[in-house]
């Protein structure tokens, strides 16, 4: 049956999984990035932007705002979704040349990460994230490049877009996807190509979405958090600023140190600061946060070296995985332990794939020199690796998150490399 009725199978599989799960952690997650959706979906809900603070981007909330405001429709919502995600899936590996029931067992295998279910019950963007980045790499993986529809082109135009709507960091996607398009066709006219949708939408979006800012707090920006996320990667020589900043470096250095010694998450003592800096300096959030992005840029220049060091810290943590969840919510401390213990032994196959991705990105970068292809595995391992590296750039906490829309991909990677290698009968 199985192999018989493979969407089937997934369905239920996947349907079963979260059922299993709910029925333990009767729960919905709710993190201090959380409050930020929540709020701007009340605003959507009421077509009402005027005033609004600017930090999110309206593509995670506009489904928080579908659901009524109501968060386990938005559950409902996200559940359905992981449940598609398991389909684009088994569909990318299908075009990928995985045989059926390999595609089937790699599906239900991935999707058994618990982090996965537990991103879908949690108010944040994993999971919507994660599935438009797969219905991307579907259309994209397909000949997509050789294709000429107009239809395809609006349909990957609109599929960027969005993503860009959900987080403005994703607008490098589309300019490497274009970049791709034009050095496979050589020919630098068909820049003017009908390809060029790939930019124009999501462009339009970003920077539509940055005008909406703009008449609303003055500051032409995706998203007015700009200031304090490159204040995070302030965070170890904080002290070293400008004398011009020496009370914002004062307090954040405190707040600094106050975590360490609590063994706290120093990542973030630039929001451990916020209360104090606002007393302190008596500014709204977008203009403390320019502020801050004035401070920041100014500590950088003094202290680069410094900057690199925790940039390079930022791009480690990338390769770390994480699972969001609050084990208090369990329905008693047996199966909560249990989850526990799974996904102790989950996140270290999580991380045996991606040291091993890293290690195939040498072996592909020789292949290219040798071949001058550009195949599927060089351009899903180019846009994780700029993701690992401009996410560094931008801010330091949380840096496992960027790369949780990648993982599966960069588990297909490895295992393509591993057909190559003479595995193929086995997948």
């Amino acid at each position: 049956m199985m192999r018989e009725y493979p969407i089937r199978t997934l369905l239920v599989f996947g349907v079963l999984l979260r059922i299993i799960v709910l029925f333990f952690y009767q729960s919905i997650s709710i993190f201090p990035d959380s409050q930020g959706y929540l709020d701007l979906s009340e605003l959507l809900l009421n077509f009402n932007l005027s005033g609004y603070d600017g930090t999110r981007s309206p593509g995670y909330p506009l489904l928080l705002s579908f659901a009524g405001g109501t968060l386990w429709i938005a559950v409902f919502f996200q559940l359905l979704i992981g449940i598609a995600s398991m389909v684009a899936l088994y569909k990318i590996l299908l075009i990928l040349k995985f045989n059926v029931k390999s595609a089937l067992f790699l599906t239900i295998l991935m999707n058994s990460f618990l982090q996965v279910v537990f991103y879908e019950i949690a108010i944040l963007t994993e999971s919507i994230t994660l599935f438009v980045f797969l219905l991307i790499f579907m259309v994209l993986l397909n000949d997509y490049f050789e294709k000429k529809a107009v239809r395809t082109d609006l349909k990957m135009g609109f599929l960027l877009a969005f993503l860009v709507l959900i987080k403005p960091f994703y607008i490098f996607v589309p300019f490497i996807i274009y970049g791709f398009y034009i050095l496979k066709k050589k020919p630098f006219l068909l820049f003017f190509s009908q390809k060029i949708i790939l930019l124009l939408f999501p462009m339009t979006v970003f920077l539509g979405w940055s005008a909406v800012n703009r008449i609303n707090t003055g500051y032409f920006v995706p998203t007015t958090f700009y200031g304090f996320n490159i204040a995070q990667n302030c965070v170890s020589f904080a002290e070293k600023s400008p004398e011009k900043y020496k009370d914002i470096a004062a307090i954040y250095v405190k707040n600094r140190e106050k975590m360490k010694a609590n063994e706290e998450d120093i990542a973030m003592a630039i929001w451990s600061s916020y209360p104090e800096l606002k007393a302190q300096t008596q500014l709204s959030f977008p203009d403390l946060s320019a502020l801050l992005n004035e401070f920041s840029w100014a500590t950088i220049k003094q202290n680069p070296s410094d900057y690199w060091k925790q940039v390079f810290v930022s791009w480690s943590d990338f390769w770390r995985t994480a699972i969001y969840w609050n084990l208090d919510e369990f329905a008693n401390k047996q199966p909560g332990s249990v989850f526990e213990t799974i996904w102790h032994f989950q996140h270290y196959f999580l991380k045996l794939f991606k040291l091993l991705f890293l290690a195939n990105v040498v072996l592909l970068f020789i292949d290219f020199i040798r071949n001058r292809k550009w195949t599927s595995e060089i351009i899903i391992t180019t846009i994780i690796i700029a993701a690992s590296i401009l996410q560094a750039f931008t801010t330091y906490g949380s840096n496992s998150r960027f790369s949780y829309p990648f993982e599966f991909l960069m588990i297909i990677v490895v295992l393509l490399q591993l057909k190559k290698m003479g595995f193929n009968r086995y997948l």
